[in-house]
């Protein structure tokens, strides 16, 4: 059985994405989308394709704001919003390694990199 890392590189091939992705790290990836950067992370057992959407959460209507995100999360297909500890805002999505074929790979890394390009703009808007 290949390695996380092993096994994200190989289906990058097999997609035609090696050229639109940079290795970062050891086991981390960038793809940039419109104003989105999105990561890949591959970590022994799942992958996390993941981007940063906002520094952080507006200083007023802080309920609000986290309550429209929560509804948000329904349209995201799968991915997700979290509120990382140094407050940033960032949509995620995660698959086991042992699950990840092409097709799963190319939908969530296309998923996060759409909503993360439609949501870093929304938000940078609220959060003026």
């Amino acid at each position: 059985m290949p390695t996380a890392i092993a096994r994200v590189e190989a289906l990058f091939t097999e997609l035609g994405l090696r050229d639109r992705v940079t290795r970062v790290a050891d086991n981390i990836w960038t793809m940039q989308k419109g104003s989105a950067t999105v990561q890949i992370v591959a970590a022994p057992e799942f992958v996390v394709v993941t981007a940063r959407v906002a520094e952080k959460p507006p200083a007023q209507n802080r309920e609000g704001f986290f309550r429209m995100l929560l509804a948000a999360n329904v349209q995201l297909l799968g991915a997700f919003f979290t509120l990382e500890s140094n407050e940033s805002i960032r949509i995620n999505q995660v698959l086991p390694v042992d699950w990840l074929q092409a097709k799963e790979l190319a939908f969530i890394l296309g998923n996060v990199a759409t909503k993360a390009d439609e949501w870093d703009d929304r938000l940078a808007e609220l959060i003026k």
